[in-house]
Parts: C-alpha cells; sequence; structure tokens
C-alpha cells in the first residue's frame, strides 16, 4: 500500500482502517481498527513529541504496517508535513544533511545506516524505533551517538506504540502514554488498560514498577522446558548479545534426552550445523568460555547452528 491510498482510506467516512499484523505470533491477518481509537494514539504520540503544524514527519517504516499508518494519521491530525521513502537499510540516503524531521520512524537495522553515516544525516529532533527490540548492541551505539532515540512497546491491535523508553543509559523502563495503564496477570503476561475501557492481554512477560512503567522479559509462549527446568530464550539472547556480534537467536527444537533442547542460531551467512556442545570453527575457545560463564549449566545450548540468514516476519522481526 502506497502512503496516498492509506491517507484516501484514513479519510473517508468508513469507521474504521484495515491493518495487517506483523506474524511474528502466527499468520500475519488483516484487522479493523476503529478510527477513533486510531486518532487518540496518534493524539497521545503528537502531545508527548510537541508535534504541531510546523513539524515535518518522516516515515522509513511502510504504510502497509501500523508504524507507517501512524505516521500519516499523526500528520493528518496535525496538520503538519508528511514525508517518506520506500524501505530499505540504506534510510535518509536521499535526503539533504540540511533537511529538518520532527519525528523520524524508523526499525532497529535502519538504524545503524545512520549511525555508520550520521554525518550526512538531516538534522533529526527524534526518533521512534518500532517493530522489534533493539539489539544491546545497538542501544549502546545509538546512546554514544548522542541521537533523541525512543524505543517502542506496543502492537497493530494497540493501533501502534502504547509506551515509549528514552534510549539513554539510566532508562530501563518503559512509560505508558497518555491515560493507559499495565497489569499483569497471573502468569505474570502485561495487561494494558486504556482510560476509554479497551484492554489487551498479551502474551509479553512483565515486570511492572507502578502501573505506568513495566520492561518486558520475553513471551510465555516462547519458554522452553529443558530437562525439567524452564529456560526464557529472551534472557540468554540479553546474557550473549555482547559477545556476538552477528545477529542470533535462541530457540529449541524436540530431543529424547532433554525433552527440548536448546539452540544458538547465528546469521553467518553459511549454514553449519554442529554437534552437541560442538560451537564449530566460527566460535573460538574465549567466546565459548564467556558463553558458558554468563549462562546457568541448563540455559547452555546444546546446539548451535550457522545459517544463511535468520528467519524474519515481512517487515524484518525476528521470527520464532
Amino acid at each position: 500500500m502506497e502512503f496516498e491510498e492509506f491517507i484516501g482510506e484514513w479519510r473517508n467516512a468508513v469507521p474504521h482502517i484495515l491493518a495487517k499484523t506483523s506474524g511474528s505470533t502466527g499468520n500475519p491477518k488483516i484487522i479493523q481498527l476503529p478510527k477513533d481509537f486510531v486518532r487518540r494514539s496518534a493524539e497521545r504520540t503528537n502531545g508527548y513529541f510537541g508535534i504541531c503544524k510546523e513539524s515535518r514527519l518522516h516515515s522509513c517504516v511502510a504504510a502497509d504496517y501500523i508504524g507507517g499508518k501512524m505516521m500519516a494519521v499523526r500528520a493528518d491530525i496535525a496538520n503538519c508535513r508528511l514525508t517518506w521513502e520506500s524501505p530499505s537499510n540504506r534510510p535518509l540516503s536521499n535526503l539533504d544533511k540540511e533537511e529538518k524531521i520532527d519525528l523520524l520512524a524508523v526499525v532497529p537495522s535502519q538504524m545503524i545506516h545512520i549511525l555508520d553515516n550520521l554525518t550526512e544525516m538531516p538534522h533529526i529532533k527524534a526518533v521512534i524505533i518500532g517493530g522489534s527490540a533493539i539489539n544491546p548492541l545497538l542501544y549502546e551505539r545509538i546512546i554514544a551517538s548522542g541521537i533523541n532515540a525512543y524505543e517502542t512497546y506496543g502492537m497493530t491491535e494497540t493501533s501502534s506504540h502504547i509506551a515509549l523508553r528514552k534510549v539513554a543509559a539510566d532508562s530501563e523502563w518503559f512509560e505508558t502514554l497518555g491515560g493507559i495503564t499495565v497489569a499483569t496477570d497471573e502468569r505474570g503476561c502485561l495487561l494494558i488498560k486504556f482510560d476509554s475501557g479497551e484492554s489487551f492481554q498479551t502474551n509479553d512477560l512483565a515486570e511492572l514498577n507502578g502501573i505506568h512503567h513495566f520492561k518486558i522479559n520475553g513471551r510465555y509462549d516462547h519458554m522452553i522446558i529443558t530437562g525439567g527446568k524452564k529456560v526464557n530464550p529472551f534472557e540468554i539472547e540479553k546474557k550473549l548479545a555482547p559477545y556476538i556480534p552477528a545477529p542470533f537467536m535462541v530457540t529449541s527444537r524436540p530431543d529424547l534426552k532433554w525433552g527440548r533442547a536448546v539452540v544458538l542460531k547465528i546469521e553467518a551467512g553459511e549454514e553449519e550445523h554442529n554437534d552437541e556442545y560442538g560451537w564449530g570453527v566460527h566460535a573460538n575457545l574465549e567466546l565459548q568460555s564467556r558463553i558458558r560463564s554468563v549462562l546457568e549449566p541448563h540455559e547452555v545450548p546444546k546446539f548451535v547452528e550457522y545459517v544463511m540468514s535468520l528467519p524474519r516476519t515481512e517487515n524484518g522481526k525476528i521470527k520464532r
């Protein structure tokens, strides 16, 4: 979908818009979002960033996805300028560095190009980064760059983000916007409540700090039972991130001995399936030692696989 087509959909008399879910937790599907609900989401973000008619919004996210759609809605409500580009891993390459952007929407992989070419980038007042979690190494690079960036939390069903976390050394909690509050269910999963009455139950494991601040600690439906013990792949990935510069993921596969065996998949451009505890030619003894030093014995991957590419959804999110 092109932005012009979506803007026409947003402005027509139909009381809802159509949006496609990401597919990270199942097959992508088309859902209806009431326009009143969408408008309130846009107003919350505009209020947070002070978006007004003099502002310029720029989207590196396609209008096919909620992240792109919401940039168009925010601009329409604020009656401000909206620009966009076809999604790529070379964002802003066609913009002059003298140009100014008040709010930029990107996904994590696009931030890498921006950081690699900071001196050629336009003036950016604020960046919202969505689509997937920010890798700890990328998080540190953003902090060092001095860019005013925010990690988002939300989903298509909530009409984009419901909370933001400033990318900063002393920032560890997502903060909800507007009248949104959070709680957890008996599983420890996040429950989102809107002051207008809507609520959304997620499968995201969360730690709360009051009703407006939270952390996400992986997904309940991604938990691995191995040798009778629960393993959270999200926690393993956080521990391993400082030692594996390439994209990677932790998952599992059926195993006669363990029930489910923990598997580490590393994107390395060539495919190698290694034997149990065989770290392969790419992983030296120092890396092997580091991994064993930061993980509990039951967390240590039983298999390490080097693959051409990790499984991803259409918009680049890791698909477990």
